[in-house]
């Protein structure tokens, strides 16, 4: 499966790449809201994992893009889910810090009609 990551933090960008890679999955980094549209622009992804903060930017953008592409997206942050904007409230979100068991669980929930998806 192909994962957009959409995370300014390079510690927890490094560990989710690593724990996702060693499951078989391809991840792609972007550290930044423009990086992510230009990523969407060019490539082709099963799921997008969008961290809300990205420095001082926040990930709505990608997720509005998105929305538009039909393309399944969760968040994860250490945000208050409570303060989520009223347009994405209902999205499937994953609080920091989360168990790698966790984070295999909603890309579950996101993908889950893809075939021999392994995690």
């Amino acid at each position: 499966m192909r994962i957009l990551l959409a995370e300014d933090d390079a510690k927890t960008a490094e560990c989710v790449v690593m724990a996702l890679e060693s499951l078989g999955h391809k991840v792609v980094v972007a550290s930044n809201v423009s990086d992510a549209l230009v990523c969407l622009d060019h490539d082709s992804f099963d799921v997008a994992m969008l961290d809300i903060e990205l420095g001082n930017e926040l990930s709505f953008q990608i997720a509005e893009q998105l929305t538009v592409r039909g393309l399944p997206y969760f968040f994860a942050s250490g945000r208050d889910p409570a303060d989520m904007p009223m347009v994405y409230a209902a999205a499937p979100y994953l609080r920091k810090p989360y168990l790698l068991e966790q984070l295999v669980t909603i890309l579950r929930t996101q993908c889950g009609s893809i075939g021999t998806t392994k995690f």
